[in-house]
């Protein structure tokens, strides 16, 4: 069963970084959705994929500040521990929408930075207009997704 979970661990962590999820962060991630209920601690999760603390740490910060992974503290236990819900894309997908609207800020001024040049500028709106397209979609999408389960 070890084997099994370990070479899921690392063939789906592949996936993710191939997709551009930073390399031990995907490996935490694949830790912690195949771990038993309540999840793991820094100290399990470096055990389970034989790294040290500190690449842990980065990566547990990483996964918390995009939702993907929550921090949670049991009532007389120490240590922190680390889990996923089943809607942690949900989440992430919020976090996301987040930044693509102030992506989308971003481009508004630098399509006014090169307002002489037409071909940047259009490169510039549109992508911007596509951002704003998929920050406003996205929250239906979830919602959607959501009143399907």
């Amino acid at each position: 069963m070890q084997e099994n979970r370990a070479a899921f661990i690392e063939g789906f962590a592949l996936k993710l970084n191939e997709s551009g999820m930073q390399r031990m962060a995907a490996r935490v991630f694949a830790a912690l959705l195949t771990a038993p209920g309540g999840g793991l601690t820094a100290r399990e999760i470096a055990e389970t994929l034989d790294v040290s603390a500190g690449a842990v740490s980065g990566a547990t910060s990483y996964l918390t500040r995009t939702g993907l992974a929550e921090r949670t503290r049991t009532p007389r236990e120490r240590v922190d521990r680390y889990d996923v819900r089943g809607t942690t894309w949900a989440e992430a997908m919020a976090v996301e929408t987040e930044m693509l609207l102030s992506l989308s800020s971003w481009l508004d001024k630098g399509a006014s930075a090169v307002a002489g040049d037409p071909q940047a500028t259009e490169r510039l709106e549109a992508t911007r207009d596509f951002f704003a397209f998929i920050a406003e979609e996205m929250p239906k999408l979830v919602e959607r997704w959501q009143s399907q389960r």
